[in-house]
C-alpha cells in the first residue's frame, strides 16, 4: 500500500506523550480508517493509488525531581540524629500527566517498583528488596507539591545509614519511578544520615563519707558506643534529686556537680561540700550524657553520699570569763555567786541537726587557777578542789554551775555556732592571784581561766580550750569572830589580871593567810554602840588599860600590846589560809586579853565597851 506523505502530514508527524482524550480520538480515527480501508480495498482494485491508517500507544512516563530530596535537618557525624529522634526528607517533583507522585526513600539503590493504581496517588511504590529496605514513603502528593517523609531512628540502627530517593506514580498502565535515585543536593543534607546512640551507664558511686568543706568525688562506669567521626565525649551530671532536664542537659534543680572536661569513658565529677553541712545521708542521682546531648538509657542511677559527723570546735577568743572582769569574793566563809561564763561553740555539721534538734548538746567546763592546768582540772568530778579547780562534773550540790544554750544564737542549718551562757559561784577559799604585797609568788604569777569543751549529739567532743582573756581572782581577807564577849571577870579598883588569860577566837573565812588589826573603846556602865563612854577618872576605864597578845603572858610583859581607840594595832596571828569549805576545816587564831582597873574608879557596876577586830592579810610566808 502506498502513502502520500503530503496528504497526511499531521498524522505522520505527530509524536510524544498524549492525553487520554487524544488516545480516544486516535481510536476513533482508527475505526474510521478501518472502515474506510475496507471500502477502499474495493476501490483499489480499480484505482491506481491506496492509503493505510497508523497506530501508536504512548506509554506513561515517571515523575521527575524538580527539587532533589534532602535531609530537612542535617544528620552527619558532627550533627548526628539521636536515636529515638526523627530523620526527615523533603523533595518536589512533577508528573507530565499531572498525576500525584510518591516520595520513596530506600536503604539501597536497587530499583524500586511502582505499583499499579488508578493514577490518583493511592497505591505506594516499594523499594527494591521490599519493605525491609525502605526508610520511608510519602502519601500521594500533587504534582509540583512538596513531599515530606520521615523515619524514627532506634538504637538498633548503625551509625551511618545510606539513603536513596525516588519519585514514583501509580498509573493504571505502566506505573513508573524515575530511573536514577538522588541522595541530596548538598553536603550538609545528603546521604547517609548519622545515628548517635545513647551512652552506656552501668554504675554510679562516690568516695564518701567526707567531712564538711572537703571534696567529694562522684564516679561512674560509663562508655559511649559510637566511633564514626571519633569517639564521643561523655559527661556525668549529678543532681541531689531526680530532676534532670533533657532540654538543658543539666539538673532542673538541686544541681550538685558535673564533669568539667568530657572524657571517653568513666566520667567523674567533683563536689566540694559546704563548710557547714549537717552530718547525714544525702541523695545523689547520676546522669550520663554525650556531647550531642543524648542520655544514657540507665539514667539515673541513685547512690547517696554521707557527710561525716565531726567534733565541735572552740576558739580561745570565744570564751569570756566573767565578762573579762576580775573575780571578787564577797561572802566570808561561803560561796560568792553571780560569776559568769559565756562560750561560743562551733560545729561544721551546723548547730542544728537534720531533724531540727541541737547538734551541740552540752559543754564541759573547768574554772581554775591557770597554773593548775586543764590536764588535771579537766572537768571531771575527781579533779574538784575549791581552792583552784571547779569542774562541771561535780554535782550541783557541790558546785552549782548552771549553763543554758542561747535560744537566739543558732539561726538554722547554715549556722555553725551555739552560744552557752553560764553562771557559777566560787568558794571563799579560791586562791587569789592579784599581785598584792602579801600574795605568795605561786599565786601572784598566775591568774584564773576557764577551760571549755563542746560535745555534739553523737558524743564527739572538742579539745578543752582555755580563754584568751584570763582574769585575776582578788584577795579576800576575812575573819569570823566567834567570841561575843571578852570576859575580864570581877576586879576591884586598883587591881587587874596578872596574866593575859581572857581569849577571843577568829576564823579565817577568806582566801588569804590571816593577821589581825585591833582597836577598842573605853568601858563604862552606860556604854552603848551609839553612845561612847565619857572620860571620867571615877566611872570610865580607858581603853589603854586593856592589853592583848598572841600568847598568855604577864599583863605587864613587854610584848603585851596596849589597846588604842585612835591607833590600829596589828597582831601577827599568822593564821594559815583556810583550804576547806566546812566549819571544821577553817583555820583560826586566838588572842589573849587582860585588863587593869584604875584605883580612881569609884563607881561600881557592870562595865562595857567595844573592841573591833579587822582582818589583815598575813605575810606570804605565813599562809
Amino acid at each position: 500500500m502506498l502513502y502520500n506523505k503530503q496528504e497526511f502530514p499531521k498524522v505522520m508527524q505527530t509524536a510524544g506523550k498524549i492525553t487520554i482524550l487524544t488516545a480516544f480520538m486516535g481510536v476513533m480515527v482508527f475505526v474510521v480508517a478501518f472502515l474506510f480501508d475496507a471500502g477502499t480495498q474495493q476501490i483499489s482494485r480499480v484505482s491506481a493509488a491506496g492509503t493505510a491508517s497508523t497506530t501508536l500507544t504512548v506509554l506513561n512516563t515517571p515523575p521527575v525531581f524538580t527539587k532533589n530530596a534532602y535531609e530537612v535537618t542535617q544528620s552527619s557525624t558532627s550533627t548526628p540524629t539521636n536515636s529515638g529522634d526523627v530523620v526527615q526528607w523533603r523533595a518536589v517533583a512533577t508528573d507530565s500527566n499531572g498525576a500525584p507522585y510518591f516520595l520513596l526513600i530506600c536503604k539501597t539503590n536497587a530499583s524500586p517498583t511502582a505499583n499499579v493504581g488508578t493514577g490518583i496517588g493511592t497505591v505506594a511504590p516499594a523499594c527494591g528488596g521490599g519493605t525491609v529496605n525502605r526508610w520511608a514513603v510519602s502519601t500521594g502528593v500533587a504534582s509540583g507539591g512538596t513531599a515530606t517523609v520521615a523515619t524514627t531512628t532506634i538504637e538498633g540502627f548503625v551509625e551511618l545509614n545510606s539513603w536513596f530517593a525516588w519519585v514514583c506514580d501509580d498509573a493504571a498502565i505502566n506505573p513508573r519511578c524515575n530511573n536514577v535515585p538522588v541522595q541530596g543536593y548538598s553536603a550538609t543534607n545528603s546521604s547517609p544520615f548519622n545515628v548517635n546512640h545513647r551512652p552506656v551507664l552501668t554504675n554510679f558511686y562516690n568516695n564518701g563519707p567526707k567531712n564538711p568543706g572537703t571534696s567529694l568525688s562522684f564516679l561512674s562506669t560509663s562508655t559511649d558506643p559510637d566511633v564514626v567521626g571519633g569517639e564521643d565525649n561523655i559527661y556525668l551530671v549529678v543532681c541531689q534529686t531526680n530532676t534532670y532536664s533533657t532540654t538543658t542537659n543539666t539538673c532542673s534543680s538541686n544541681f550538685l556537680a558535673s564533669t568539667s572536661v568530657g572524657v571517653f569513658a568513666n566520667a567523674t565529677a567533683a563536689y566540694t561540700l559546704a563548710a557547714i553541712v549537717r552530718d547525714s545521708t544525702y541523695g545523689a542521682f547520676g546522669f550520663i550524657v554525650d556531647q550531642h546531648g543524648h542520655e544514657a538509657t540507665a539514667n539515673p542511677i541513685s547512690q547517696s553520699f554521707v557527710v561525716n559527723n565531726v567534733a565541735p570546735a572552740i576558739l580561745s577568743g570565744d570564751i569570756s570569763l566573767n565578762g573579762g572582769s576580775n573575780l571578787v569574793l564577797t561572802n566570808p566563809g561561803n560561796q560568792t555567786t553571780g560569776f559568769t561564763l559565756a562560750v561560743t561553740v562551733t560545729d561544721a555539721n551546723s548547730c542544728q541537726t537534720d531533724v531540727a534538734g541541737s547538734e551541740i548538746t552540752s559543754i564541759t567546763v573547768a574554772v581554775l587557777r591557770a597554773s593548775y592546768g586543764t590536764t588535771t582540772c579537766n572537768g571531771l568530778s575527781a579533779s574538784y578542789n575549791a581552792n583552784y579547780c571547779y569542774p562541771s562534773g561535780v554535782p550541783s550540790t557541790v558546785w552549782n554551775l548552771s549553763c543554758t544554750a542561747s535560744t537566739t544564737s543558732c539561726t538554722g542549718p547554715t549556722d555553725n555556732s551555739q552560744i552557752f551562757n553560764c553562771t557559777f559561784p566560787l568558794w571563799f577559799v579560791a586562791d587569789p592571784t592579784d599581785a598584792g604585797p602579801n600574795t605568795p609568788a605561786l599565786f601572784a604569777a598566775t591568774n584564773w581561766t576557764a577551760g571549755v569543751k563542746g560535745t555534739d549529739d553523737d558524743g564527739l567532743s572538742s579539745a578543752m580550750v582555755t580563754t584568751s582573756s584570763p582574769v585575776e581572782l582578788i584577795s579576800f581577807t576575812a575573819l569570823d569572830l566567834i567570841t561575843a564577849q571578852i570576859p575580864y571577870g570581877s576586879l576591884e579598883p586598883g587591881t587587874g589580871n596578872p596574866n593575859l588569860s581572857a581569849t577571843t577566837t577568829v576564823y579565817s573565812v577568806g582566801n588569804t593567810g590571816l593577821d589581825q588589826e585591833l582597836q577598842g573603846e573605853s568601858m563604862c556602865t552606860t556604854y552603848t554602840i551609839p553612845t561612847e563612854c565619857r572620860p571620867s577618872a571615877t566611872s570610865t576605864v580607858a581603853e589603854s588599860y586593856q592589853k592583848f597578845s598572841t600568847t598568855s603572858r604577864a599583863y605587864g610583859h613587854v610584848l603585851s600590846v596596849t589597846l588604842s581607840s585612835t591607833t590600829i594595832k596589828e597582831l601577827e596571828l599568822n593564821v594559815a589560809k583556810t583550804t576547806g569549805t566546812t566549819t571544821a576545816t577553817r583555820n583560826f587564831g586566838v588572842t589573849y586579853w587582860g585588863i587593869s582597873v584604875p584605883a580612881s574608879i569609884t563607881l561600881a557596876g557592870s562595865y562595857k565597851g567595844l573592841n573591833t577586830f579587822t582582818a589583815k592579810t598575813a605575810e606570804a610566808a605565813d599562809w
